[in-house]
């Protein structure tokens, strides 16, 4: 089976064209399409073209506009609405005969609002995706707080460097990813996350859908204050993980995905 690894997915936006930049394995007409983070890249779901539980889907990890190898955006803010009509124009060229949406932390976000109106749509599942406004942490926070010069010249390099000196292997790997993004576009979806989180509106989203999961680290911080709101039987947690659960335990990720996915 051919890996399109950094495989160019032109779309239209804003009167231009924009190259989508997709890891894709293909296997057949059903299409899992994989959302990252803040700051991250389609790099972190590298393992999942190694999943055998999913190898009988198509999967599509691309990076958004100003992350990792997609450039950012020629015209137009990095706001998370302007990333979920990207996103519904690559599933469009995709052409799925049934759709499954994944979103990691931002990504999440992204994934509900590109959701909206979308008639292919199966299954949504967010994993530790953004629903409400607790979930915009003190990074999405700090960052969306600065102005953007003070963030280019001076965090982002700083922000980059003790994400690369952490002890953990996730952190790491976030500054590796961090490091291939244009600090514009993380400040600007920084500033879109924290007011998509604050809003209201995707929970609300979230609840109203019908075929939707969320999968999050147990080691993390959700039970507190989010998985009470949520339906407990659509709820997983992923053991041995933390907020990447991708990278702390992508074989128990994806297991959980596919089940939840089906089919």
């Amino acid at each position: 089976m051919n890996f399109l690894h950094n495989q160019a997915i032109p779309v239209e936006h804003g009167g231009a064209v924009v190259d989508v930049v997709a890891d894709i394995r293909p296997a057949g007409p059903d299409v899992v399409v994989l959302l990252h983070g803040l700051s991250c890249t389609k790099d972190s779901f590298a393992a999942v073209v190694d999943a055998p539980a999913l190898a009988h889907l198509t999967t599509c990890a691309i990076d958004l506009p100003g992350h990792g190898r997609t450039a950012p955006l020629p015209s137009g803010a990095h706001t998370l609405e302007n990333y979920a009509d990207l996103v519904g124009r690559v599933v469009a060229r995709l052409a799925p005969t049934r759709l499954h949406l994944v979103g990691h932390s931002m990504g999440g976000a992204v994934g509900l609002i590109a959701a909206q109106g979308m008639r292919d749509l199966v299954t949504f599942t967010g994993v530790e995706g953004n629903l409400v406004g607790d979930d915009a942490g003190l990074v999405s926070r700090q960052i969306a707080d600065l102005e953007l010069d003070d963030f280019a010249d001076n965090e982002f390099g700083r922000f980059i460097d003790s994400l690369r000196a952490a002890p953990e292997a996730d952190l790491r790997a976030w500054g590796e990813w961090t490091a291939t993004c244009a600090p514009a576009a993380v400040h600007e979806s920084a500033r879109s996350l924290v007011e998509w989180s604050d809003s209201g509106k995707l929970l609300g989203w979230y609840r109203a859908m019908t075929g939707t999961s969320f999968l999050y680290g147990a080691q993390g911080d959700r039970l507190g204050h989010l998985l009470p709101l949520l339906d407990e039987s659509s709820t997983f947690a992923i053991p041995d993980a933390g907020h990447f659960p991708m990278v702390d335990n992508p074989h128990a990720l994806y297991s959980a995905l596919a089940a939840v996915i089906g089919g």
